[in-house]
């Protein structure tokens, strides 16, 4: 008998991880590792959602909560180069 988790907290965000159903990670720095009764894990991230043809580009905080990942403090941008921008200036490493 396959036993199904439920609990999408030890999740991870890679490249390629989709979120909020139509933003798909291209660059991620994890920030915080799950510890269990404390703290959810969290990335700061840059996500390409093409639903949204004047800011395709976001920078997330992206966090891996019990029913999926939850994306909030969005900056939204034009282009990718001004993404990275907003990224670096919130501590993301591009390397």
């Amino acid at each position: 008998m396959q036993v199904i988790n439920l609990d999408k907290t030890m999740n991870e965000v890679t490249e390629g991880t989709v979120v909020n159903t139509t933003a798909v990670v291209i660059k991620c720095q994890k920030r915080f590792d799950r510890v269990v009764g404390d703290c959810f894990a969290s990335w700061l991230t840059i996500c390409f959602d093409g639903s949204n043809p004047m800011h395709p580009y976001v920078v997330w905080n992206v966090i891996a909560r019990p029913e999926g990942f939850y994306a909030e403090h969005g900056d939204y941008r034009k282009t990718l180069t001004d993404a990275v921008d907003a990224y670096e200036a919130r501590g993301g490493d591009i390397s």
